[in-house]
């Protein structure tokens, strides 16, 4: 099954601190590709909400400017989602989140959740959907799956060995939905992954929506 070929997780350079390419950038690399659209999944942790801001609203309204400046930027043709990566205090896992507005961010301290396990709750509360990011590279945490909605078994940032193999044969084991993504933070390094929405999605919303339906297929994986 193919259809709408989305990147879900992308970086820019306004709200990502590791992020070397402006949101415009993003955009205009994406097209190149033949992308329907992207999500942008600026990171939200304590460091990089430092580097955003010395107020915690400070923090969020810049934290959005990526997403905001990839939006405007992408005009007509072209679809910017907002997502989120987010990790908690204890370990140095990320999570993958989607299926909120721009609201959400100024709802409480989303910087400074203690774990997986206090932000579940919450993340059900607001019917989020959680997929664990690059979940077996080296400095990864296995944490219990029945908190996961999903997981990236596909990473395509080339800096990294996301060992994904792995991350597919866990997902398999434990009958986790999968997703792919590229991780996009610079022009080189990257193989790019995504996945394949059987609609178009119009916000993070639909996102949200179409992966617990499964309503899509991957661009890219490892077996």
């Amino acid at each position: 099954m193919k259809g709408y070929l989305f990147d879900t997780h992308v970086h820019t350079a306004e709200s990502s601190a590791c992020g070397e390419v402006a949101a415009e950038g993003v955009v205009v690399r994406y097209r190149s590709l033949g992308y329907n659209g992207i999500i942008v999944t600026d990171h939200v942790n304590a460091y990089n909400f430092s580097k955003l801001g010395s107020t915690y609203d400070e923090q969020a309204e810049n934290w959005l400017h990526g997403y905001r400046a990839a939006k405007a930027a992408a005009g007509d043709g072209f679809t910017v989602i907002l997502g989120m990566e987010i990790r908690f205090l204890d370990y140095n896992n990320d999570y993958l989140v989607y299926g909120f507005d721009e609201g959400l961010i100024f709802t409480c301290d989303m910087a400074h959740f203690k774990s997986l396990e206090e932000f579940r709750p919450f993340a059900d509360e607001h019917g989020l959907v959680i997929y664990q990011a690059h979940p077996f590279r080296p400095d990864m945490t296995v944490i219990d799956q029945t908190l996961l909605d999903g997981m990236e078994v596909y990473n395509g940032h080339g800096g990294h060995n996301s060992s994904n193999d792995i991350a597919y044969r866990w997902a398999e084991k434990y009958s986790l939905p999968m997703s792919s993504g590229s991780d996009f933070h610079r022009e080189t390094g990257m193989e790019p992954g995504g996945v394949y929405f059987s609609e178009m999605p119009h916000d993070s919303f639909d996102v949200a929506r179409m992966l617990k339906n499964g309503e899509y297929s991957l661009k890219c994986f490892t077996k």
